[in-house]
């Protein structure tokens, strides 16, 4: 937990006590730095440089994932761990020296976090990019001091949709599962979410190619100013674990 010695907070009236975000694409238009880091590795290969709208169908699986795509976008893809780890170092060093470049929040995202946290929510990010350029972001954007917890794609051994860091999250908030809801741009969150037993609400403008009505999540969203009042007319999914 990230704040270790703040309170308890009570739950919210309809018995929610947390909210958990995801970053890319939710929070955070992140397009221009993956996009610049990417076409960086692309070029030192002698490859042809991607555009944001081509970046935007290859997010949110993990930067393994991102890479692959992209160099079978270009090409061939890796044709082993071996050299699609080589691969994701040399992206990192571009990425991490500065991941917030050309990079913005989202409208409306301090103001709505700074209010569910009034609520009575307890808030955290939920992500598949690394923990180190994450923190970065968040630090960057003056994020971090409203947050509870930050869980990044390798705080745990599995990535979203797998229902470990969605668990993983919620132990550290040392909160009950079932009294979180989760906030992405990706069936990744809705699925992972509702693997944990939490609920999914769904943003509609963010980077899936997939509409995010059908995500199946719990409800759906335009912008994040909607957030507080879907989220305190969420019905519970089960019994309110003492």
């Amino acid at each position: 937990m990230l704040s270790p010695s703040s309170p308890k907070l009570s739950a919210g009236s309809n018995g929610y006590g947390a909210i958990l975000f995801d970053l890319d694409g939710t929070l955070l238009d992140s397009l221009p730095a993956l996009t610049s880091s990417i076409n960086a590795i692309l070029e030192e290969d002698g490859r042809y440089n991607l555009s944001e709208d081509e970046i935007r169908t290859m997010v949110g699986d993990g930067i393994k994932v991102l890479i692959a795509r992209a160099y079978a976008a270009t090409g061939a893809p890796p044709d082993n761990d071996s050299t699609l780890n080589a691969l994701v170092a040399r992206f990192s060093a571009h990425y991490n020296a500065n991941p917030s470049a050309g990079c913005t929040l989202f409208p409306h995202v301090p103001e709505v976090l700074a209010g569910l946290v009034g609520m009575g929510y307890r808030i955290g990010v939920l992500t598949n990019k690394p923990i180190t350029p994450t923190l970065s972001l968040l630090q960057e954007f003056t994020l971090m001091p409203i947050l509870s917890v930050v869980v990044g794609g390798d705080s745990t051994p599995n990535l979203k949709p797998h229902p470990e860091p969605f668990l993983h999250a919620a132990d550290q908030l040392e909160i009950a599962p079932e009294r979180v809801i989760m906030v992405g741009d990706s069936i990744n969150d809705t699925d992972g979410a509702h693997r944990a037993g939490m609920r999914a609400i769904a943003v509609t403008y963010g980077y899936t190619q997939i509409p995010a009505s059908e995500f199946g999540a719990d409800a759906l969203i335009d912008s994040l100013i909607d957030l507080p009042h879907a989220a305190l007319n969420l019905p519970m999914a089960t019994t309110i674990a003492p």
